[in-house]
């Protein structure tokens, strides 16, 4: 989803704050990706942690994991997508969901 003058959270993607041209991708993750990820007893509560847990959990959980979050790539470059498109994890272009 295209949004450049806000920030979005790092896994659903969703618009945070309007920042103008300060706006960052998926720098932070939005309180109820927060709430989802503790009821999976995921305990990831920085982008960080988010990143790591994305480059070393089992492929098929991680994938449905993302999908039971609702993640959603983003349309602008960031971390987060780069670890998950690293493994092998693609979405379609125009939605962000993942295939």
């Amino acid at each position: 989803m295209a949004h450049g003058d806000y920030n979005c959270c790092a896994v659903c993607d969703c618009k945070l704050e309007y920042a103008g041209w300060d706006a960052v991708s998926k720098a932070r993750i939005c309180e109820d990706c927060l709430l989802k990820l503790q009821e999976m007893n995921l305990p990831i509560v920085t982008v960080w942690q988010l990143i790591e847990w994305i480059k070393n959990e089992e492929i098929e959980t991680l994938k449905t994991k993302l999908k039971e979050l609702g993640f959603r790539g983003c349309y602008y470059e960031n971390d987060v997508d780069e670890a998950v498109k690293s493994r092998g994890i693609n979405w379609d272009w125009r939605t962000g969901v993942i295939e």
